[in-house]
């Protein structure tokens, strides 16, 4: 008789924490940690024109009048690549701009500039979070994640570092670019 007690408390010890950590999952009593401070796009969205081997790109779509918004994200454009460090040669901020478009050059200096066509203006203005965003494609052309655009001072140097955050995570794993 005591074979089976001892084979049944060694039975307990080992199922009665699967059982409860199974439980806490299902149940949706333990949130996990997130470590990311963009917003994750789920699932991510491939667009071909961004596509660019070995160079993770930060996006911007210019509106056609650049206030405070616009101004901080291409301010964390300019800055975020020269902030990566050694690993500012795998980065590239882009500014995608439209025909109709004339904002000053000199809020420009320092990032890519291409041209938007219709389809793929529409194309991100599907996107969850919209146009008013800076996103982060892989070599791929994956738009992984989103950082809607912020107003005041401390809140855009606050998102220029999560940006940072994020893009050196990223570099740091990927096997890709």
């Amino acid at each position: 008789m005591k074979k089976y007690q001892v084979l049944l408390v060694v039975a307990v010890v080992f199922i009665v924490p699967i059982i409860a950590a199974k439980l806490m999952l299902h149940q949706q009593w333990y949130q996990g940690g997130v470590t990311n401070r963009g917003q994750l796009l789920q699932p991510a969205v491939t667009i071909a024109e961004f596509a660019l081997p070995q160079t993770w790109q930060l996006i911007y779509r210019l509106p056609t009048r650049c206030d405070e918004r616009c101004q901080g994200a291409l301010f964390n454009l300019r800055q975020v690549p020269q902030a990566a460090g050694a690993d500012s040669n795998r980065l590239q901020s882009v500014v995608l701009v439209s025909s109709d478009n004339s904002a000053a050059t000199s809020l420009l200096q320092g990032v890519e500039l291409r041209q938007i066509d219709t389809s793929l203006q529409q194309q991100l203005a599907l996107l969850e979070y919209g146009l008013a965003t800076i996103y982060i494609a892989d070599p791929h052309g994956n738009m992984l994640m989103a950082y809607p655009l912020v107003t005041g001072v401390q809140q855009i140097l606050r998102q220029g570092k999560d940006v940072l955050r994020d893009l050196k995570r990223l570099l740091k794993v990927s096997k890709i670019g």
